[in-house]
């Protein structure tokens, strides 16, 4: 004796409903995305050379010392834009420098760094709301250097 007995009809609707709700999930992760961009300088020097610049706060500092070998970063300058879904857009960080970001399938972006309106360095990175990664081109190990934080801002 079978405790549950499903008919042919009872069935179809029963995959149909399990397909359809498997199918919305997908569908409800693919949104766009709402980042920051910062364009940061890092150096040796305790004074930026610019008044503009702004230090970064001593928690990111903290964290980007472990990974490069400077004592100070400034943000140069700080753009929030959205990236549609499965769609690209291009933030403008200086008047050489722009970075193109890719929304890709999963929590994954393809971020293109673009110096000179030429393609100069790409790379795929993992990103999920609330937080951040620092994407650099190969010249980061100099005296100064550039690199990008682009954080996934959460939509509260």
């Amino acid at each position: 004796m079978s405790l549950l007995r499903f008919s042919g009809r009872g069935i179809r609707p029963l995959l149909f409903s399990i397909c359809f709700l498997a199918l919305g999930g997908v569908v409800a992760q693919a949104k766009e995305l709402k980042l920051e961009v910062k364009l940061i300088w890092g150096t040796n020097d305790e004074k930026s050379p610019k008044k503009e610049h702004a230090p970064v706060d001593e928690a990111t500092a903290a964290k980007l010392r472990k990974v490069f070998p400077w004592k100070y970063y400034f943000v140069e300058k700080k753009v929030t834009g959205v990236v549609p879904s499965r769609g690209s857009n291009q933030f403008k960080m200086s008047g050489k420098c722009s970075i193109e970001i890719t929304e890709l399938e999963g929590p994954r972006v393809e971020v293109k760094l673009i110096g000179k309106g030429e393609p100069v360095h790409k790379a795929i990175k993992e990103i999920r709301k609330g937080e951040w990664f620092v994407y650099t081109g190969d010249d980061a190990k100099r005296e100064h250097g550039w690199l990008v934080i682009i954080t996934a801002l959460d939509e509260k």
